[in-house]
């Protein structure tokens, strides 16, 4: 008898398409519901392919209207400008594109075929560091752009509206529009999961390359972190479930900062290559065990011990100011994770040591006018170390309230440093004003009391890990304690 034939999964999958056309579209098929289907006809263990799709639909004449006259088919004049900050800046703290195949393609045709709704999406992030716009207006307006772009629903790329959706969730202006950070990461990590890139590509049917498999799984990191550091400043759960992704957030870095020239300049040296990817391995196992922190019930100081271990915080030897940028944002997020693991454990001087050393850097960025490039996540990895002196205030000694009171001042004018660029500061700055007043009350009142009493009780020199009503040491401070709701980014 002749060998069974194998099926062909490729027919089976492209099944699904009743009109395909010259467009090919990855499509992935999980274990259960249509998977379940392959699994019964014999067709192997692919689960990634590559088959014809359906043709995308024109837009309607009045759609191309409206887009030309809301300016989306119209490059701003500081176009390179953008382009460049953004690679410079921000590629190498949040590598969700591939760098190399972007600016070649830049290189040989320069805005021509460049996707219109990655491209504002980039530009609303490199506005941030061009200090000589009106960057706050700029903002805005590219947002817009790319909003409509994406809501017109006509982007068939889903690669693209991945990018396109992590970007933007990194803008904030308005507390009542719906469009937040939540939203934008909840569109993400939607699709990203539709396309499997949360499992590794072993078919042999999906034709997706080597450099495409290294850049999915960049794009699915860069999910796992927006979803863990969002969920840690405003206080709500974690989205995706780690368990589900078949290889892991650290290890191999697929660090894509090597090769990018923009107009026949390398952006980055050799050197600043190497201490980008040091410092993404880094940024990863550190949001690794900020995860592990959220999902643990409970932490003793002995469970601690590991975690903290995986956190390694340490200094260039010969700081460029990129590296100067990067170093210090890295910092920002290693010392806030250890603020979190801290506070968990009640681990009192591991948490002052780290809220100083936050403080430390912000006052760094207003010392060396580096203020003008911080990034947009800054903002939320600043409060740990607020909660930390504000509960300083409200529960210790008046020396101790002093400093309190000194170091929360350097935030203060951190925000208002950074608000013509970043909305969220000035809601934050407000925040803080007014916590600080309510914090100052009490502490009048309290020392009125020992006036009074002649002595100091012990137990109102202790610090106190549920100044905000916390009911178990495990919950951490979030913005949304404080009021600030989708303050996560600006």
């Amino acid at each position: 008898m002749p060998p069974p034939v194998s099926p062909n999964p490729i027919k089976i999958v492209a099944a699904a398409f009743p009109e395909p056309s010259s467009r090919y579209a990855p499509i992935f098929v999980g274990k259960g519901g249509y998977g379940a289907i392959l699994d019964a006809t014999g067709g192997g263990t692919e689960r990634h392919f590559y088959v014809p799709a359906m043709a995308g639909k024109a837009l309607t004449v009045e759609d191309l209207e409206y887009l030309k006259v809301k300016g989306c088919f119209t490059l701003p004049e500081e176009s390179e400008q953008l382009l460049e900050a953004y690679f410079r800046y921000f590629h190498p703290e949040f590598p969700v594109i591939d760098g190399v195949a972007f600016l070649q393609d830049y290189a040989v045709g320069g805005y021509e075929g460049i996707n219109l709704l990655l491209l504002w999406s980039m530009f609303s992030i490199g506005a941030s560091y061009v200090p000589a716009l009106p960057r706050r207006a700029r903002k805005e307006s590219y947002i817009d752009r790319a909003k409509l772009l994406f809501d017109i629903g006509q982007e068939t790329d889903k690669i693209v509206l991945v990018q396109s959706a992590l970007l933007l969730s990194f803008w904030f202006a308005d507390t009542e529009d719906v469009k937040q950070s939540w939203y934008w990461t909840s569109i993400a990590f939607s699709i990203a999961q539709t396309l499997g890139l949360h499992h590794s590509v072993r078919s042999t049917y999906s034709k997706i390359s080597f450099r495409q498999q290294s850049l999915w799984r960049n794009i699915w990191r860069c999910c796992m972190i927006r979803d863990v550091w969002l969920a840690f400043g405003m206080g709500r759960p974690l989205r995706i479930e780690a368990a589900d992704c078949d290889f892991p957030l650290s290890g191999d870095a697929d660090c894509q900062f090597t090769e990018l020239v923009l107009n026949g300049e390398k952006l980055y040296s050799l050197e600043e290559i190497a201490e980008f990817e040091s410092a993404w391995q880094n940024f990863l196992a550190t949001s690794d065990v900020l995860r592990g922190i959220m999902t643990s019930k409970t932490l003793s100081p002995t469970q601690a011990k590991p975690l903290r271990d995986c956190i390694v915080v340490q200094d260039i030897c010969s700081p460029t100011f990129l590296l100067t940028h990067v170093e210090r944002h890295l910092k920002l997020h290693q010392y806030a994770a250890i603020m979190a693991l801290a506070r968990a454990c009640g681990l009192k001087e591991d948490l002052q040591i780290a809220a100083d050393s936050t403080t430390a850097i912000i006052q760094a960025f207003l010392l060396d006018e580096t203020i003008l490039y911080v990034a947009p996540i800054t903002i939320p990895l600043v409060i740990p170390a607020m909660v930390t002196y504000l509960a300083i205030m409200k529960s210790q000694g008046p020396k101790a309230r002093n400093t309190g009171k000194a170091n929360l001042s350097i935030y203060s004018r951190f925000f208002t440093a950074i608000k013509d660029n970043y909305p969220a500061a000035s809601i934050l700055e407000r925040i803080l004003a007014a916590a600080q007043e309510a914090v100052a009350d009490q502490g009048s009142v309290r020392e009125e009391e020992e006036a009074q009493l002649g002595f100091m009780d012990p137990l109102l020199t202790a610090w106190d890990p549920h100044w905000l009503g916390y009911e178990s040491s495990s919950r951490l401070p979030t913005v949304d304690d404080l009021g600030i709701s989708e303050m996560q980014h600006s």
